[in-house]
């Protein structure tokens, strides 16, 4: 038997003080926000959730308590269609903290002796090798950062259409932690994902693009990087397929590169002037 329990926690509508808005200025949490994040959690996140090529994981999703008869009909069908999904309802982000802690355990054999947790969004999807690659990086030890750097994230158009570009960052959203079962706390212990940059020990992954970070209306915080946007993606590997996959914008990735030039130039001379 493995010595690890790798859990999955996803916020899906839980009531977060402070959100009043989204990005764009839409109210979160209404029918309308509920709506569009379900049409694409079904369309592209469950499915590359399913398409992972190591199911050996528990996905813990939470839910606003308050969710109407409507959504809880939706979740009840998800969670008969991929029995992996595990629903849990709570009144806020500290019951959510305490009841992760709570219900993990449940999930424990004789042999376990740690506990992986990622902290994933709602609306993001993993590469096919994604739970793979973060337990092939596991190693026994307390507090252990398990760091997938690289990514995508791919800004939604009109018409299925997108700007891909590249996502390269230390302890970004798609970071895990492994802790002993004797002391864990989850990675909601932290409420940033950059606070573990400071955590001593880290396991790090940099060599293939392990996730998409979707930029969409809806989005709290998330904002299109000026990294390199790509011409061309294998969506197949992220879940989607020839019905769900996006066309990338040949001008419009054109237009993203050409509006590089500046912010690559200050990055140029910054580091000139360092010297």
């Amino acid at each position: 038997m493995s010595q690890f329990v790798h859990v999955i926690m996803t916020r899906f509508n839980v009531p977060t003080k402070g959100w009043n808005e989204t990005r764009s200025g839409y109210k979160p949490l209404t029918e309308e926000w509920l709506d569009d994040r379900f049409k694409l959690f079904r369309t592209y996140v469950l499915p590359s959730y399913k398409n992972q090529t190591n199911q050996n994981y528990i996905w813990l999703t939470f839910f606003d308590t308050n969710t109407s008869d409507k959504f809880r009909k939706i979740i009840k069908e998800i969670e008969t269609e991929y029995p992996t999904f595990k629903a849990v309802f709570v009144e806020d982000f500290d019951v959510m903290k305490t009841k992760a802690v709570e219900i993990i355990p449940q999930f424990f054999t004789p042999d376990t002796k740690f506990v992986i947790t990622s902290e994933l969004d709602n609306d993001d999807m993993l590469h096919q090798d994604y739970i793979k690659t973060v337990q092939e990086h596991f190693k026994p030890v307390h507090d252990l950062v398990i760091d997938l750097r690289r990514g995508y994230q791919l800004t939604m158009l009109p018409d299925r259409k997108a700007v891909v570009n590249v996502y390269n960052a230390v302890v970004n959203p798609f970071v895990s932690l492994a802790e002993s079962v004797d002391n864990f706390k989850t990675m909601l212990k932290e409420r940033a994902h950059n606070s573990y940059r400071h955590y001593p020990n880290f396991s790090v992954e940099d060599s293939k693009e392990m996730y998409i970070q979707v930029i969409h209306q809806y989005n709290l915080m998330n904002v299109t990087f000026k990294h390199k946007a790509v011409p061309e993606v294998d969506f197949s590997e992220y879940g989607m397929t020839e019905d769900t996959k996006f066309t990338i914008d040949g001008f419009k990735t054109l237009q993203h590169n050409i509006a590089r030039v500046p912010f690559v130039m200050g990055l140029i001379l910054k580091k000139i002037f360092k010297k």
